[in-house]
């Protein structure tokens, strides 16, 4: 798999017509490109997840926030189109925005996309 993270937003507006206000206070638009190989059908998993619970945020003080990502109203913020798929299968090119649920307008945010402890972090609003 590679990916690229090509931009993360606070605020983002939504473009749903069902959308409504972030329960955490915030959106986090993170604009994501997503590419696997063929051979993660090979893969006890046989897909990636890019889903909200992939993610952790940590404020700027460093602490981690312990509530979910995840919400209802992230979920409703965008039309399916511009949603980035929570699962991607093999062999599988996709360009989308998850939308994160988030308490605070800036810290570090954290994705573990391989479930390992390992994982990638970027600082945002980017700086």
């Amino acid at each position: 798999m590679t990916f690229v993270v090509n931009s993360i937003s606070v605020d983002s507006p939504c473009t749903s017509p069902y959308a409504q206000a972030p329960e955490n206070g915030h959106f986090l638009a993170v604009a994501v490109d997503v590419e696997t190989t063929p051979e993660l059908s090979k893969d006890i998993n046989k897909f990636v997840w890019f889903g909200a619970q992939s993610w952790k945020l940590i404020a700027e003080n460093g602490t981690t926030y312990n509530g979910s990502l995840d919400s209802g109203a992230a979920y409703g913020c965008l039309n399916d189109a511009e949603r980035l798929p929570s699962n991607i299968g093999p062999g599988e090119k996709v360009t989308g925005t998850l939308i994160l649920d988030v308490p605070v307008s800036s810290g570090t945010l954290v994705l573990d996309a391989t479930g390992g402890g390992g994982g990638w972090e970027w600082t945002f609003p980017a700086k």
